[in-house]
């Protein structure tokens, strides 16, 4: 009978850069090719290393040759990097899954996301639905969504031959999809093997705001200042902050401005999630940043006078009732029409305090204003007590980190623990 086993090839010792090899006889799948981002003690990767990976400088793993035949397909748990950034240096006939609504999200990534972050494969994608099951070779496959700041993140139940294993994907408890837990406890019992992420255990995430709705209620008391316009940083990617933004504004009164990138993957979402803005009628603004606007008319044409009744720029400014979510590079011209109306614009941080730390933008524009930035942001990754949680109801028969810098740790929180080196096979 043919043995299945599951190796962790990266991911067992560092946050980023996830790869995991499932194997049935000469059959296997391969969940997630991302882009490393540390090495094992958490020291950043120096970027010309990364710009340039190959498996010399070991960025690229040589996940084709390991075995007698090449994977079957690679499988995409969500659309950040440091889950399929390596994807793109595969062969041009390469199997690979993801679900619908990442695939959304990188299609719009495409047309406006610098060369180095985008996702050149999608002709290659076959998409899947979060609860329906599917068949590669010998291996059924379930996805789940997740609660996570990656929209369409999704979990992965595979099965084969009688032995199930459970790869959670990046996920949290205190999102705005944190209702997706209960569903997968009703569905997900006791797998031979369960892969869950570790990420806040390295203790560099800060718990100050433990839920999304913390941050929304953060928003609008920075947003209830009067004559106070706000210039968030946000990634516009992390579509449960957007809504956080959106609500806030909201509640207060006040007019969201976004730049078109924002707003089509706003639209371009609304089929998988038909709650999310913009709505007719409501308090959403655009600004066309010329770059962006480039973009739009080289896909889509003209398109894009659809929203003119949105748009906004400097000369349009007539109050201070507005809150920008828009790149920090693109702040300094609102900011200063504004404070040339004696408004007096307000800075906030919505993002892992990390990102900061490297962006010299940011000390620039708080020197330049005399404002220090506000900071209010949840981790889009599961804090202790949840995964304790999570990893109870599940009942996993081996637990195994991954994507985390403390394995270690999980030996003293969780039971049934299973500490696998990089490359270490799992025999089921």
């Amino acid at each position: 009978m043919a043995n299945t086993s599951v190796t962790i090839l990266r991911g067992s010792d560092t946050i980023g850069g996830t790869c995991i090899k499932i194997r049935h006889g000469e059959d296997s799948i391969i969940l997630d090719y991302g882009a490393p981002l540390m090495d094992n003690t958490g020291a950043e990767l120096a970027a010309e290393v990364i710009s340039s990976p190959s498996l010399e400088n070991g960025i690229l793993l040589d996940v084709q040759q390991q075995d007698v035949k090449p994977p079957l397909a690679y499988l995409i748990s969500h659309a950040h990097p440091d889950h399929y950034g390596l994807i793109d240096k595969l062969p041009d006939n390469t199997v690979i899954y993801l679900s619908d609504s990442s695939y959304s999200m990188l299609q719009i990534g495409n047309l406006f996301y610098p060369e180095a972050l985008r996702f050149n494969s999608l002709a290659l994608c076959q998409l899947f639905q979060p609860g329906k099951p599917f068949q590669i070779g010998p291996f059924k496959i379930t996805a789940y969504l997740m609660d996570h700041s990656a929209f369409g993140a999704c979990s992965l139940l595979v099965e084969v031959a009688g032995k199930t294993v459970f790869y959670t994907g990046d996920f949290r408890g205190h999102g705005r999809k944190k209702n997706t837990s209960e569903y997968i406890y009703n569905r997900v019992k006791q797998p031979d093997v369960m892969l869950i992420e570790g990420t806040t255990l390295d203790e560099r995430h800060s718990q100050q705001f433990p839920t999304e709705k913390s941050v929304e209620d953060a928003m609008v008391t920075a947003f209830s200042e009067p004559n106070r316009p706000a210039f968030v940083v946000a990634s516009g990617s992390n579509i449960d902050r957007i809504v956080s933004l959106y609500n806030a504004t909201k509640r207060t009164g006040k007019k969201l401005v976004i730049d078109l990138y924002q707003l089509y993957l706003l639209e371009a979402l609304k089929k998988h999630a038909p709650g999310l803005p913009p709505h007719k009628g409501d308090h959403l603004r655009v600004i066309f940043p010329k770059s962006q606007l480039n973009v739009i008319k080289q896909a889509y044409g003209n398109d894009f006078l659809k929203y003119s009744g949105r748009h906004v720029n400097v000369d349009k400014l007539k109050s201070s009732d507005y809150v920008f979510r828009v790149s920090p590079y693109a702040m300094t011209p609102y900011m200063d029409a504004l404070l040339e109306q004696g408004a007096q614009p307000k800075l906030i941080y919505s993002m892992w305090l990390g990102y900061k730390e490297k962006q010299p933008k940011f000390t620039e524009l708080s020197n330049k204003y005399g404002q220090e930035w506000l900071y209010a942001h949840t981790s889009g990754h599961a804090y202790s007590d949840h995964l304790k949680a999570f990893a109870e109801k599940i009942g996993a028969k081996r637990l195994v980190p991954v994507h985390t810098l403390n394995s270690d740790k999980f030996v003293t929180l969780f039971e049934n623990v299973q500490q696998v080196e990089n490359g270490g096979e799992i025999i089921l």
